[in-house]
């Protein structure tokens, strides 16, 4: 009974777990020990939705700017080369 009262109160531990989680699978010793702490620690199981939430919404913005290219606007690109042009006859 010792050791599940010490990873119930061992809020460390499971954040770190539960990031870790988000990147590679867990061992199955980790797994129960981060459930027990989990079942009571109301704490780190909202922790562990907001975490994997996070996770999500950040891979999706970099895969949106990864698929993505970015295109300049045709009338941004001859303004800009007109500016570097008159730049460049000023020198």
């Amino acid at each position: 009974m010792g050791w599940i009262k010490e990873n119930r109160n061992d809020c460390k531990s499971a954040t770190f777990l539960i990031e870790k989680q988000q990147v590679t699978a867990l061992t199955f010793s980790e797994k129960i020990k981060l459930k027990v702490h989990l079942y009571g620690c109301s704490w780190c199981e909202t922790y562990g939705r907001q975490s994997k939430s996070m996770h999500l919404i950040i891979a999706n913005f970099f895969n949106q700017t990864l698929t993505k290219p970015k295109v300049l606007q045709e009338d941004f690109k001859n303004k800009l080369k007109i500016l570097i042009t008159d730049k460049l006859k000023e020198n």
